[in-house]
């Protein structure tokens, strides 16, 4: 059997060795890494519902997928970790996302409606803190599904 590929052993890596040894590992980053703050349009690629592994208290973990600007398809992450004091912010972005609930106890039931919609999300980072808001939907669960929005001027 002929193969194009060589076997581990073939492989001869000796000639990297002093290389190795004296390279530093700084710069080997991407130095573009990291998203810019600013307004992006993104869609919602995937949401759960999961618990915050500091605190042990249930959170909403975001992965919303760019789709403008010279960022496309790169990743932001958002994480609403539910207390007392932060469920209106919680409310609030599910609402935007057009996802009304009767009891809140239903997210758990209805939390993957949440994937696809279309949002304008703006980041901020605040010192070594980056946040995610939700300003706008540009398509809600409800839009997406054919059901009409009363919000629409036409």
């Amino acid at each position: 059997m002929n193969t194009s590929f060589a076997f581990e052993d073939e492989i001869d890596l000796s000639r990297f060795n002093n290389l190795y040894k004296t390279e530093s590992t700084t710069d080997a980053a991407p130095r573009s890494n990291q998203i810019p703050d600013g307004r992006y349009e993104v869609v919602v690629a995937e949401v759960c519902l999961t618990t915050s592994q500091s605190s042990g208290n249930p959170m909403v973990r975001w992965v919303l997928r760019i789709t403008s600007s010279a960022f496309r398809d790169r990743i932001l992450r958002k994480y609403s970790v539910i207390t007392e004091n932060s469920i209106r912010f919680v409310r609030k972005d599910l609402e935007v996302c057009g996802l009304h609930l009767d009891k809140f106890e239903d997210l758990k039931s209805r939390v993957t409606e949440l994937e696809g919609v279309e949002l304008e999300a703006q980041q901020i980072t605040k010192g070594e803190f980056t946040s995610v808001y939700f300003n706008r939907a540009i398509t809600s669960h409800t839009q997406a599904d054919g059901v009409a929005n009363d919000d629409i001027p036409f």
